[in-house]
C-alpha cells in the first residue's frame, strides 16, 4: 500500500517527527498478520552480502567493474563453498515468521541495473544455481545516455530485457530510487546528494520529494513485475531517519547501505532488515578471497 500525505504542512510535520522518534522502536514492526514463527529455525542469523555494478572484459582499474571471467570464479567459488543466494522475501520470512534461510546464506546485489548484468551475470548465476537482486535507477531504465542530456553512459537494462531472468527466479529487480542517484557534474541545477535533502531544503517539501520519486519507482517496478518494492538501495549508502522511517510506512521492508559488515538477522525483529551492510566485490578479488571475506564470525 502506498502512503499518500495530505496538503496539510502540520501533518507532515507531525509524521516526521513520529518517524524520527519511532523509526527503529517499533515503526519497523512486522504487518500484524504475519504468521507466528513455524520452524526451528535459529533465533538469529548471519547474512553477508555482496555488492556489484557493471561487468566489462576490461575493468581497468574501477572498484565499480568487474570483469565476466572473475564473476564466473567468484560465483563458482560461493557454490562450491556451499552459500546458497536468498531473495528479499525469504530474508523477511525468516524475520517475520521463522522460516529457515539456507545453512550458509548468502544475498547477491547489484546496483544501478546495467544492462551487463542480464548479458552476463544472469547467465552465470543460473549456471551456478544461484540469484541475484537488481536495484535499478528507474530513469535510466532502458538507456544509453543520461536523462535528455544526450550525454552517453553505460547501457542500462530494459525491465522487458530482465523479464525472463525474473520469471525464472535468478533476478529480483528493487528500488535504487527513480531519479535521485543524481550526478554533480551533470545535474547542475537541482543537485541532490543521493536521497538526502538539499541545503535549504523544508521539511514538507523534501518528504513530497523523497515520496514522489519512491512512488516512480514502485509504480514502475509493480507494473513490469507484478509485485511491490520490498527492498531499496541508498545511492552512496547515504539515508536518514526521515527516509527509512518513509520507506517503512510505504511498505518497503529491507534497507541496504554501503558500510562494510556481516549483518545479524533476528527473528521478530523487522528493525534488523533496516539499515544492512554490504561487501563491495572488486575485479582483483578472487573466488577464494570473496568466500574468506564473508565467512560467518567465530563465535
Amino acid at each position: 500500500m502506498q502512503l499518500h500525505f495530505g496538503k496539510s504542512g502540520l501533518l507532515r510535520r507531525m509524521v516526521a517527527v513520529v518517524l524520527s522518534v519511532c523509526l527503529l522502536a517499533g515503526a519497523a514492526a512486522a504487518s500484524s498478520d504475519a504468521a507466528a514463527p513455524v520452524s526451528t529455525a535459529p533465533e538469529t542469523d548471519y547474512l553477508p552480502i555482496l555488492m556489484y555494478h557493471h561487468f566489462d572484459a576490461q575493468p581497468g582499474t574501477s572498484k565499480m567493474i568487474v570483469s565476466p571471467t572473475r564473476f564466473a570464479e567468484q560465483m563458482a567459488a560461493l557454490k562450491n563453498a556451499g552459500y546458497t543466494a536468498v531473495t528479499p522475501q525469504q530474508l523477511i520470512d525468516y524475520v517475520d515468521k521463522g522460516v529457515a534461510l539456507p545453512e550458509k546464506p548468502v544475498w547477491i546485489t547489484m546496483d544501478d541495473g546495467y544492462r551487463s548484468n542480464v548479458e552476463y551475470a544472469a547467465p552465470v548465476l543460473a549456471q551456478n544455481g544461484l540469484k541475484a537482486t537488481v536495484f535499478c535507477i528507474g530513469i535510466s531504465v532502458g538507456k544509453t545516455t543520461y536523462k535528455n542530456m544526450g550525454v552517453p553512459i553505460i547501457p542500462h537494462f530494459s525491465y522487458e530485457e530482465a523479464k525472463p531472468w525474473s520469471d525464472q527466479g535468478i533476478l529480483t529487480i528493487q528500488s535504487h530510487t527513480y531519479d535521485m542517484h543524481n550526478v554533480s557534474t551533470l545535474d547542475k541545477v537541482g543537485y541532490r546528494r543521493g536521497v538526502l535533502p538539499r541545503a535549504g531544503e523544508a521539511l514538507d517539501a523534501y518528504m513530497d520529494a523523497f515520496h514522489t520519486d519512491y512512488y516512480k519507482s514502485n509504480e514502475a517496478i509493480r507494473k513490469s513485475f507484478g509485485a511491490d518494492n520490498l527492498a531499496f538501495a541508498y545511492p552512496f549508502g547515504l539515508h536518514n531517519a526521515v527516509t527509512e522511517g518513509m520507506l517503512q510506512t510505504m511498505g518497503v521492508r529491507i534497507t541496504v547501505t554501503i558500510r562494510e559488515d556481516i549483518n545479524k538477522l533476528v527473528r521478530g525483529d523487522a528493525s534488523s532488515l533496516y539499515g544492512l551492510a554490504r561487501f563491495n566485490i572488486t575485479e582483483d578479488m578472487t573466488g577464494a578471497q570473496v568466500v574468506a571475506k564473508i565467512q560467518e564470525p567465530a563465535v
